[in-house]
């Protein structure tokens, strides 16, 4: 295992702002604890590739996108949680759907990753997030120290 931190969260229907935004955010504050994160929209291309397709597709009458591009993202993600020590996960209600965060989350759960996450106060958490974190802050400031506290 190597020592990473993993930036969870939603993507799919999210501006490519709302999807780097908060992670870029959190991986200065981490760069200056020294911690290693891994973010999944460094892999950025193959998701605007899968939206341009996809629409291309529609346009034209059929239904495919890259069915091979989606299970290529799917494994490297879960690849990254694999290698990671922590998994940050953002699970506000805002943010988006997360229907990749939940998948991950479950994996990380599994392999019994340490997973911090950042919710919104007044947020109805699905009681499968309740049951697989190990603590959930309110802001990303308390949310980045429990990262840093359970990294080293």
């Amino acid at each position: 295992m190597k020592n990473y931190v993993y930036l969870a969260g939603p993507i799919e229907d999210c501006s490519k702002k709302q999807m780097e935004e908060w992670r870029h955010e959190v991986a200065d504050w981490l760069e200056l604890a020294s911690i290693k994160v891994l973010d999944p929209t460094r892999r950025i291309t193959f998701h605007e590739n899968i939206l341009n397709e996809t629409a291309t597709m529609q346009e034209i009458g059929q239904s495919t996108h890259t069915i091979n591009t989606c299970r290529r993202i799917f494994k490297q993600d879960l690849q990254d949680v694999a290698n990671s020590s922590v998994v940050l996960a953002d699970i506000r209600r805002s943010s988006g759907r997360g229907t990749g965060t939940a998948f991950e989350l479950m994996f990380a759960h599994m392999k019994n990753k340490i997973i911090i996450c950042w919710a919104d106060k007044d947020d109805l958490i699905h009681p499968f997030y309740e049951s697989v974190y190990t603590e959930k802050h309110f802001d990303l400031e308390s949310t980045i120290e429990a990262v840093k506290y359970y990294y080293n």
